[in-house]
């Protein structure tokens, strides 16, 4: 249960740096990035349930 809530927390960090990367900064690629990271933490916590 505590893998998945560090999970979700992670992913919403990458989130929120996307979001903030692509608005605040004016820069989209690192938004793009940040969203990469996001799948990378979905990817890892599939993986780490094997």
């Amino acid at each position: 249960m505590t893998n998945i809530l560090v999970g979700l927390f992670a992913i919403f960090l990458c989130v929120v740096n996307a979001v903030v990367w692509t608005l605040v900064s004016e820069m989209p690629f690192m938004g793009v990035a940040w969203l990469g990271a996001a799948f990378a933490c979905i990817w890892l916590q599939k993986w780490s349930r094997y």
